[in-house]
């Protein structure tokens, strides 16, 4: 069910905000954006689904959601949906709580 393309938008307390895009398949996290790329791994126990991503920077000067910052690892969890759902979560070392909206924009190929 939820081994497909999807977009990501990202929100933080502060009100920033940014977006990219992930594939989730065979328990792995990979995507990114114009500045950062996301890799990790998912699972799902009890319906819940909990996500351990590194988010890293790769181009351009270095701003996210979370500030000036070349490398983070966010925990996310929620119960996931087929068409769109949302996870929270917070930045493990930085301790910034997240919300991240997932859409469907594509399946994928076996």
């Amino acid at each position: 069910m939820l081994e497909a393309l999807w977009s990501v938008t990202f929100v933080v307390p502060t009100g920033n905000y940014g977006a990219g895009v992930v594939v989730l398949e065979n328990g792995t996290v990979r995507g990114g954006d114009s500045s950062y790329y996301y890799v990790g791994n998912f699972r799902v126990k009890d319906d819940i689904f909990i996500a351990e991503v590194s988010i890293n920077h790769y181009f351009g000067a270095p701003n996210n959601v979370f500030g000036n910052i070349q490398k983070t690892n966010v925990v996310l969890s929620g119960k996931p949906e087929y068409e769109t759902f949302e996870l929270t979560g917070k930045s493990t070392d930085l301790q910034i709580p997240i919300k991240v909206r997932f859409r469907r924009i594509a399946e994928i190929s076996a």
